[in-house]
């Protein structure tokens, strides 16, 4: 009997550590996210028109798509945290559940949206500077 007590609780101690790392990755990325949400006063002297950049529809458009993505992807890394959080009271440590899955994978994709939304947002600025 105590074996199979020793074996149960090895596992939940592997189940512990699985969710500590991803928990922590989770957070990593909504750091990452977060540093990309830009302050909109910042943005104003670009989209008045007062630099040397004229603000396009498509700049205005990408910038919008990419902060949007990024402040989305912040959103659900908080529900990914709250679904291991609100599970933990059952000493249910399971990063598999679909709810948290499907919430990560949300969360990871709207990241390398806002990404790629950036990544052509400066290459619009880009190709407007004088070289």
């Amino acid at each position: 009997m105590l074996k199979e007590n020793n074996v149960e609780t090895h596992s939940n101690e592997g189940r512990k550590e699985a969710c500590k790392t991803f928990l922590e990755q989770t957070k990593l990325l909504v750091t990452l996210a977060s540093a990309f949400v830009v302050a909109p006063a910042a943005m104003i002297p670009l989209f008045s028109g007062t630099g040397r950049i004229m603000a396009s529809q498509d700049v205005i458009t990408r910038f919008f798509w990419a902060e949007l993505a990024f402040i989305f992807s912040v959103l659900a890394g908080y529900f990914t945290i709250a679904t291991i959080a609100g599970s933990q009271h059952r000493n249910d440590f399971n990063v598999y559940r679909p709810g948290t899955r499907i919430i990560s994978i949300i969360q990871i994709l709207a990241y390398l949206f806002g990404l790629w939304q950036f990544v052509q947002f400066l290459l619009l600025i880009l190709k407007q500077t004088p070289h």
